[in-house]
């Protein structure tokens, strides 16, 4: 029997509607900030997705720096600039620098120039550290979108093995964290490991890879829930059109893209799984909507205590 695809666009439409009553009880609606820098075709799905959730529920959504997500000229400088300028614009809730970023910028000084009680996406290392110590504080969206698809299957998954195949540092940590909160016991693996080996004694396998259609049949368990959260472009023969752009959408109308989008798990491998997250409208509709979850209870909490939020003691020592 096919895998049992897990509607990831269905639970972030519940999670949205639960959301737009919220903020329809606000004295003012959130504010979210996004700054894109590059080209990244993802990069561009993801904001776009990003403005047209926080447009059907009432969060004001500003895009910085790049117009048609073009921009040589700007300078890590800039950046800064702009993120100390949204650190300290009361009416932004919550600051995203869209990743990846071109390589010419320091990735973890951009971070870590965001306040943390404005870092949505839980990256800045103060967030980071309060999750992994089961401190209160923004969890990331990502974390919450991987917990909500494996909860929705209903299955008690103590005791159970979790493989994380990932590139990348930041994006590998606080998900053993959370999976480990679930009762599974984690292993973090990469490209350069034994993969086939691996994944196949995972009860549940997540890849965050960026390679379409790496994770083929005969490297997946039978009957376990595979969560995909690769987002790639591939086929770019095939035109494909932005309906608007990204930044500025009254500019640069019909931005022309090329090819479709397609995860890290080939499709073939829901003939060997339970359960499976489908690219689009699996992990990408669900972390959107944990993002702006985050963006409404900063919002809650600013116009509760009806006054800006600072940065901690232990961000000024980061600085």
């Amino acid at each position: 029997m096919p895998a049992k695809l897990i509607d990831g666009k269905k639970i972030a439409e519940e999670i949205l509607l639960d959301l737009k009553k919220k903020i329809s009880a606000l004295p003012r609606p959130p504010g979210l900030a996004v700054i894109l820098i590059g080209n990244n075709p993802a990069s561009h799905l993801y904001v776009r997705n990003k403005k047209r959730a926080c447009e059907k529920i009432g969060i004001v959504f500003h895009d910085y720096l790049c117009r048609g997500g073009v921009c040589p000229n700007t300078s890590e400088e800039k950046v800064l600039e702009m993120i100390d300028f949204l650190n300290n614009d009361q009416s932004i809730d919550g600051i995203i620098v869209q990743l990846p970023i071109p390589k010419k910028f320091d990735t973890a000084k951009i971070i870590n120039a965001v306040l943390p009680e404005k870092d949505v996406d839980g990256f800045h290392p103060v967030n980071k550290e309060k999750f992994l110590n089961n401190q209160p504080g923004i969890i990331s969206p990502l974390v919450q979108a991987i917990n909500a698809a494996i909860q929705s299957t209903g299955r008690d998954l103590t005791g159970k093995n979790a493989v994380i195949i990932a590139n990348n540092e930041l994006y590998s940590q606080t998900r053993k964290k959370d999976l480990g909160n679930l009762g599974l016991k984690v292993k973090i693996i990469t490209p350069s490991d034994n993969l086939e080996a691996e994944t196949k004694k995972a009860d549940v396998l997540v890849a965050i890879l960026g390679r379409p259609n790496l994770i083929k049949k005969s490297m997946v368990k039978p009957g376990a829930i595979v969560i995909d959260v690769g987002t790639n472009l591939i086929d770019r023969n095939k035109p494909r059109a932005f309906s608007d752009s990204l930044i500025n959408a009254n500019e640069n109308q019909g931005e022309k893209m090329r090819g479709k989008w397609a995860g890290d798990v080939d499709p073939e491998v829901a003939e060997a799984a339970d359960y499976l997250t489908p690219v689009p409208g699996g992990i990408g509709p669900l972390t959107v909507a944990m993002l702006l979850k985050n963006v409404c209870e900063l919002a809650e909490g600013n116009q509760n205590n009806n006054k800006a939020r600072f940065a901690s003691e232990a961000w000024r020592a980061i600085k």
